[in-house]
This record gives C-alpha cells, sequence and structure tokens, in this order.
C-alpha cells in the first residue's frame, strides 16, 4: 500500500476462521466469549459478516469504549420480528451497553417507530456529511472515551458502490469518506467490524472487493 509504505504481507494475521455457526440461542455467549479471550491475549480483533446482530455481542466484551457505527438506517428498535437482536436492533443494543457514547452516522433511514418512541441515539446523516467540507471532521469528536469501536454496515456506501448488501440505501456515503474516517480514528480503534456484506447479491463482487480494501485501509493507518 504505497499510501502507507506497507506490505500487508508482512502484517501478521491470523484467520480465525468460522465462528458463528450456531444457533442464535448460543451465538452472544460465543461471540463475547472468543472477543474476551482475543482482549485478553493483547490481540485486536477484526470481525467480518455476516449479520449486523453479532456487533453488539462484540461490544459487550469491552469496557470503557466508545462506538461509531457506519450504517444506512438507524437500527434502533427494540425489536424486529419478534427479536431481541436483529439487524434492525443493533444501535439500541449497543447504546445498553455504553450509555450515550453512541453515535451513528450515514443515516438515511428511520422507521417511523423509532421516531415516535424517541430518545434517539446521537447520528449524523448521510446528507450532512455528503454535504460537509471536511465530512470526517465531527465523526469522533467528543466521544467520553479515547478508544472507539467501529462497526461498519456495508449499506452505509451508496449501492452504486457496494451494491451487495441486504437492504440497500440509495444516496449513500462514497468510499472515501470510509477511507478517511478509517485513516483519522485508525490509532484510537480497539476493535473493527465490517457487517452485511452479501455475496449472492453482489454483482461482479464489487462490494466484498470494497469491503476487503477497507479492512487493508485499516491495517496500513494502524502501521
Amino acid at each position: 500500500m504505497m499510501e502507507y509504505d506497507v506490505d500487508i504481507s508482512t502484517i501478521p494475521l491470523h484467520d480465525y476462521g468460522n465462528l458463528v455457526e450456531y444457533s442464535l440461542e448460543d451465538m452472544g455467549s460465543t461471540v463475547r466469549g472468543t472477543i474476551m479471550d482475543i482482549l485478553e491475549d493483547g490481540k485486536f480483533p477484526l470481525i467480518v459478516g455476516g449479520e449486523h446482530s453479532i456487533t453488539p455481542h462484540v461490544v459487550s466484551a469491552y469496557e470503557d469504549v466508545s462506538v461509531l457505527i457506519l450504517d444506512a438506517h438507524l437500527d434502533y428498535r427494540d425489536t424486529y420480528e419478534g427479536m431481541k437482536y436483529s439487524h434492525a436492533t443493533v444501535s439500541r443494543r449497543v447504546s445498553e451497553q455504553i450509555a450515550n457514547d453512541l453515535l451513528v452516522c450515514g443515516v438515511r433511514s428511520i422507521s417511523s417507530d423509532e421516531i415516535k418512541e424517541g430518545n434517539l441515539p446521537n447520528y449524523i446523516s448521510a446528507k450532512e456529511i455528503n454535504s460537509m467540507g471536511e465530512p470526517v471532521d465531527r465523526v469522533g469528536e467528543n466521544f467520553k472515551s479515547s478508544r472507539i469501536y467501529l462497526s461498519i454496515d456495508m449499506d452505509v456506501v451508496d449501492p452504486a458502490y457496494a451494491p451487495g448488501v441486504g437492504n440497500p440505501e440509495p444516496f449513500g456515503l462514497k468510499p472515501i469518506v470510509l477511507k478517511e474516517i478509517i485513516h483519522k480514528l485508525a490509532d484510537r480503534m480497539v476493535g473493527f467490524d465490517i457487517m452485511e456484506v452479501s455475496p449472492t447479491n453482489d454483482a461482479g463482487g464489487i462490494t466484498s472487493n470494497l469491503a476487503a480494501r477497507l479492512i487493508y485501509e485499516f491495517l496500513g493507518s494502524r502501521r
């Protein structure tokens, strides 16, 4: 990666393999326990998915952490289709663990139920970010903790660049904005996930390729 003067092949990595091969009932404790083991070993967990409902279980393994979620949807419902843990309840479950230290960016879809209920988490819309002169200036500021966990739902990206997701939303962020956010926050990050890549919906592997490149951007920024 010439921008960072980094050869990715020299960075020590371990592929843990497929972790979530259990029922939904077992998933939470399995994910949390595995992430705790990784953190106790002094390693940096990078999680690739998959269903975004994994993220709250990962976050539960941390102490003293702020969470930044990049997502087209606010995902602040209390339940969705009768489930407490769902792709539509992610930010709600995370906020219950870290109180008011959550920011959701890139939002362009909020359900009427979420609006009626009120008490929404802090968020910055995709329109606001796209109209900023320096789009990452407000992202990562005013967190209580210096330690940041970053969760990327790939539908935050405009579907022109990332069509292979479960719930695409037009008028999203350009990939360069995610690159800038990752570069700005990399030194403060203590965990990182990329979720909701759906290969069966991904014409030409565009979304998978972009997700992989964002991981590379993080690795290069950390060196």
